[in-house]
């Protein structure tokens, strides 16, 4: 029996420490005591458990998913090697399940029997816990430091940490010089208003300022620089938005920053992001027909105009394909003149309509008649309560207690007597208003505001489609039921006046 083993540790310190080796050793160790055959050991040196797009993670679940490598058994050292979370672990497990793959926690009695799968529960659920619990900790010892005027992250460009290497920060962050000094000029040259972002950026290139990584300031690094309030001697409170004085020593005075923010707002002239565009109706409802990811919207600068695209701009796409938006509109167009209902197909559309409220009707008849009696036995059984009272069989607290739930059963089922019954016949006049509509859909989708296109192109195709591929999308049930009402494929027209034959 073939097995792979999967390790994980989170931190420098136990990729360091014997934290791996003994994982690997105590996954062995097991494996040799029950005669199965370790193919391969992954381990993920680093990495949270959080997160389930860990390499090695993802590395080990490709390779256990290729049916030639016979993998019947994945190992682990600790349930919460494999996860943090609960959603994850069930998620990972039932995935590798599907692949005849057991998971197998060599430290822990794991197994198929009831008591062992609600113990894996509990460890999964324990795992989940201690993560949340580290992370609100975390987040408490963070918030406290800024209360306490010390910036808990990395400092920008321009400061240093001013805390020994590897140990907790507890002293404010310190200039970092010359970087210091150059920021602070161009800042300030900035707020007399007499440079641009451009200008500032190149000024930047020009007295030798560089990332941390030794590249020049980009134009958003520039944005975020002018925007930052830490060069002011201010600290942010991400989870409150408070503004916190910091015990650093500021770069710039709050006046200067102030005259920085109001050049800025002067200046802008973006345009906020609109996620509805009517230029683009099909935005995020079209996919790629590459990696079928969904296309957004872009213009295209010529010559002398400005020409519409639908474009992937997956990262990871082998081709970052643009379609022009012609082409596009055109394939969903010719799909809603195909889809459009004609008589015939609304006829059937009716019918079924008609069949299902037939048969709506006769639930809710009957469960009326299974009310009512419910509803009699309930009041014959207060009867008999009364008279067993009267003929002293009950005591008080007795009679109270059965007289009280009698009470509630009989309101609760009187509630639901009064329950009308659909009338098909109403149904079926406001579903002849449809009849227009759904006979020339293409108008009707040309009419509608982009709020209301996004809408129906949902009610038509709740998942989209592939460009290109459109007739392999799936349908919208109301559409997917005209689709398959039968109609024959005869090239003769539906007599005139055809309508369905309702039962009398």
């Amino acid at each position: 029996m073939n097995a792979v083993i999967y390790c994980r540790v989170s931190s420098k310190e136990q990729v360091d420490g014997t934290s791996l080796d003994s994982q690997q050793l105590a996954c062995k160790e097991y494996a040799a005591r029950n005669n199965l055959t370790v193919v391969r050991i992954f381990v993920e040196r680093g990495e949270s458990a959080k997160f389930a797009d860990r390499p090695q993670l993802l590395e080990m679940l490709a390779f256990c998913s290729k049916r030639d490598h016979g993998i019947e058994q994945l190992l682990v050292w600790k349930v919460d090697r494999l996860a943090r979370n609960v959603g994850d672990h069930f998620n990972i497990k039932a995935g590798l399940m599907k692949q005849g793959i057991q998971v197998v926690s060599v430290t822990e009695p794991i197994d198929a029997k009831p008591e062992g799968k609600l113990l894996e529960t509990i460890l999964a659920g324990f795992a989940q816990f201690d993560n949340d619990i580290r992370a609100a900790r975390c987040t408490q010892g963070m918030r406290r430091k800024i209360q306490e005027g010390i910036f808990p992250w990395r400092p920008p460009l321009g400061y240093k940490n001013a805390n020994r290497p590897g140990a907790k920060k507890s002293l404010p962050d310190v200039p970092d010089q010359p970087a210091f000094s150059a920021i602070q000029k161009g800042l300030e040259e900035f707020a007399a208003g007499s440079l641009t972002k451009a200008a500032l950026q190149r000024l930047f290139a020009t007295r030798g300022l560089r990332t941390r990584r030794g590249q020049l300031l980009a134009p958003q690094s520039i944005d975020n620089m002018l925007g930052d309030a830490f060069y002011a001697g201010i600290i942010r409170d991400p989870w409150s938005g408070e503004d916190i004085q910091g015990n650093h020593l500021p770069m710039i005075s709050r006046m200067t920053f102030n005259d920085i923010q109001q050049i800025i707002g002067r200046r802008s002239r973006s345009v906020p992001h609109r996620a509805a565009r009517s230029e683009f109706p099909l935005r995020s409802f079209v996919r790629c027909v590459n990696c079928e990811a969904s296309l957004t919207g872009s213009f295209s600068r010529g010559r002398s105009a400005r020409y519409p695209y639908y474009r992937c701009f997956r990262r990871h796409c082998d081709n970052r394909s643009s379609y022009p938006l012609t082409d596009v509109h055109r394939e969903f167009e010719t799909f809603l003149s195909e889809t459009s209902t004609d008589q015939h197909a609304f006829a059937h559309l009716k019918n079924a309509v008609f069949h299902v409220g037939e048969a709506s009707a006769s639930s809710v008849s009957l469960k009326l008649e299974k009310r009512k009696a419910a509803l009699k036995r309930a009041k014959d059984q207060f009867q008999q309560l009364l008279r067993l009272k009267m003929d002293d069989l009950l005591t008080d607290a007795e009679f109270k207690t059965q007289r009280s739930l009698l009470s509630s059963q009989i309101a609760e089922l009187e509630g639901g007597i009064d329950e009308v019954e659909p009338e098909i016949e109403s149904v079926l006049s406001q579903l002849e208003s449809l009849r227009a509509p759904l006979g020339n859909l293409l108008e009707l989708w040309t009419e509608l505001n982009i709020e209301n296109r996004k809408r129906f192109q949902l009610l038509t195709l709740p998942r989209g489609y592939v460009f290109g591929r459109i007739g392999t999308a799936q349908k919208g049930r109301l559409f997917s039921l005209i689709g398959a009402s039968g109609t024959p494929n005869a090239s003769l027209v539906p007599p005139s006046g055809f309508e369905p034959e309702f039962p009398p």
